[in-house]
């Protein structure tokens, strides 16, 4: 029998499915999104979707499935690396992943939490909300403080803890786990109660196949909560594989085939706790300088250097297997994730030995590289103190941040040209690092797409100062701060789009440039800036009105009239909507150059002009309609 599988999903997690089915000598098919397409170079066939939503669509991942089925001597199999429910009814047809009963209860967390109760596993007290008030009116009654968890998936948010009720609004800030480790540095008798509350879980469910049970342990009492259950293949499967030395992936794919049991595959007896120590560093494409927003772009396999060596993995996405442009696009729909670095070692010392090297071996740096990344952080964490000694909470990181990213720059930053290399000017030098004699490295890193502000006064005269803002959309040179060159765009110089320079001195933080779009001015009030980057996904109807006739709307303001709060512009930013606001009540004047649904814009660049209703020219033309 010819066994054949339909991946359901994109990214790093669809090529690590495709590998093992590929092993296994099954036949694959793989389903991508236009400009979102490395992981299908991995399969046998590949069917391109309308667009991102449908990889949840039950109906059109179930259609494909039932026009790729073959002949009878295929035995057609269904896997998504997500919790989406598809209850395959198709004749020859497996969905690989837990039955629709399993999978209602599994994916719902209130259900979970009904679940654990009935079967006497400790739970936290919770409350479904959906709105801060909501949080507000259960942190009275429960108390402060309080933990904000999103109910269907996360987007990438996790958890938040709020600790008195004026935080609340802060509640649906993003955060997201990027490092994990295996085993855990609790004593075998706390992780042990746990393993207990999974099976009983699970046995309840009749639960077939990955899944991950998450619980909550007290650092000092050791008590502990059920949090929720993960029924797919986790991001963090990898360490797991990695202590265990076994293919998950492989073994969930076979447990779906005629006669495979736990039995036959050699699982059906409690491992024994692992011996060595396995680590699973996220690289993100955010920028740690900029409240870790998005930093999107263009990634050419010639500006990276991946580390490797023994007991290294990289698993990632940036790779085609021979098809199509080495290079790829980070873009606003999905997640960041770029490549999970796993590192294994015989013991926890050696296992952070060997993840500080990978951190300090992998690089991403070239004159048309403008995606920054989150190494500095991952290196800073396995520098720290707390990191050895395992003193690390949930919280840990958002405590830490500013230390942890002045330890990580340090390392990042010291990339150097060996003693005695030869090397020639301009060659192996890296935009991210510059080396000057008798200075020794630095740390600052600059990309095209940089953005500066640059504060301009006479000396000691702090009320006649002016702000600009200033952003590289290319380097020619960089042997900074022996020499900086390329081109720049400044709200210095307006009536001008673009000037040559020669520059030393700056700090980056990216934008998107180029000319396509322009800047906001931060001295002019009018001026309403993209505080963050991301795809412009609404507009405003003033905003729209104005891209469809803007000339026959000189005589009637009112339909572009605008009040405080109201949202402008709406940003997609991984999967997450940003609203840009309105600071007052106006009309629009014009919009940002560029601006239009689909566009990505990078922070600081100019949404719109928006005129505050009290200046005098818009009370002359409402009086004069009057």
């Amino acid at each position: 029998m010819v066994h054949k599988v339909l991946i359901a999903n994109r990214g790093e997690i669809a090529i690590r499915i495709l590998r093992s089915a590929r092993e296994l000598g099954w036949l694959t098919v793989a389903v991508y999104t236009h400009g979102d397409a490395s992981h299908a170079g991995y399969a046998d066939e590949a069917v391109k979707l309308e667009n991102v939503g449908e990889y949840m669509d039950v109906g059109t991942i179930a259609g494909i499935a039932s026009r790729c089925v073959r002949p009878s001597n295929v035995e057609y199999k269904l896997t998504t690396g997500t919790e989406l429910n598809v209850p395959m009814s198709i004749q020859a047809i497996t969905f690989v992943g837990p039955s629709p009963d399993t999978l209602r209860i599994a994916s719902d967390k209130m259900l979970s939490r009904e679940l654990a109760t009935a079967l006497k596993v400790s739970i936290a007290p919770g409350h479904r909300v959906s709105s801060s008030q909501d949080v507000l009116g259960f942190g009275q009654q429960a108390g402060y403080p309080v933990m904000v968890k999103a109910l269907d998936g996360g987007g990438g948010r996790g958890i938040r803890v709020v600790s008195k009720a004026e935080d609340v609004e802060e509640a649906y800030k993003r955060f997201q786990k990027i490092v994990e480790t295996a085993p855990s540095r609790l004593p075998r008798s706390s992780v042990q109660p746990l393993i207990n509350a999974s099976l009983s879980l699970a046995g309840e469910l009749r639960y077939k196949g990955l899944g991950t049970f998450e619980f909550l342990v007290n650092s000092q009492t050791r008590e502990w909560v059920f949090l929720e259950i993960n029924p797919r293949v986790q991001v963090e499967h990898t360490i797991t594989e990695e202590v265990v030395d076994i293919d998950l992936v492989r073994a969930q794919l076979l447990l779906f085939t005629s006669n495979t049991s736990l039995r036959t595959l050699s699982l059906d007896k409690p491992l024994p706790p692992p011996s060595i120590f396995a680590v699973q560093l996220r690289l993100t494409a955010e920028d740690p300088l900029k409240n870790f927003q998005l930093s999107p772009g263009i990634i050419k396999a010639a500006d990276l250097t991946w580390p490797a060596g023994r007991g290294v993995r990289i698993d990632t996405w940036l790779s085609s297997n021979g098809h199509g442009p080495a290079e790829w696009t980070v873009g606003t729909d999905f997640d960041s994730l770029l490549a999970k670095f796993v590192v294994r070692g015989g013991g926890f010392e050696e296992m952070t030995q060997k993840a500080r090297r990978v951190v300090r071996e992998f690089d991403l740096s070239g004159a048309g590289t403008r995606v920054q990344t989150n190494a500095a952080v991952l290196a800073g964490i396995l520098e720290h103190h707390d990191w050895l000694t395992g003193d690390i909470d949930t919280l840990w990181l958002e405590r830490n941040v500013s230390t942890i990213l002045e330890l990580g720059m340090k390392v990042v930053g010291s990339r150097v040209v060996p003693s005695g290399l030869d090397v020639q000017p301009g060659g192996a030098t890296s935009s991210t690092t510059a080396v000057t004699a008798g200075a020794g490295p630095t740390t600052t890193m600059l990309q095209p797409g940089s953005l500066f502000t640059l504060t301009l006064s006479p000396p000691d005269q702090k009320d006649l100062e002016t702000k600009h803002s200033l952003t590289l959309s290319s380097i020619g040179r960089n042997t900074f701060p022996e020499m900086l060159s390329g081109v720049l765009q400044t709200t210095l110089s307006p009536g001008t789009p673009q000037w040559a320079f020669k520059l030393e001195q700056s700090t980056s933080a990216a934008v998107g440039g180029g000319g396509e779009f322009e800047l906001a001015d931060p001295n002019d009030a009018r001026h309403v800036a993209v505080p963050l980057t991301g795809k412009v996904v609404e507009l405003h109807p003033a905003l729209a009105l104005l891209q469809k006739a803007p000339s026959t709307l000189k005589d009637n303001r009112e339909r572009l009239r605008v009040r405080k709060g109201e949202a402008l512009v709406v940003l997609s930013v991984m999967k997450m909507e940003n609203s840009v606001v309105s600071p007052f009540d106006g009309f629009v004047e014009r919009a940002g150059k560029g601006l239009k649904v689909g566009a990505v814009v990078g922070e600081g660049t100019l949404a719109c002009v928006v005129v505050d209703e009290n200046e005098p020219e818009y009370r002359q033309v409402v009086s004069s309609r009057l």
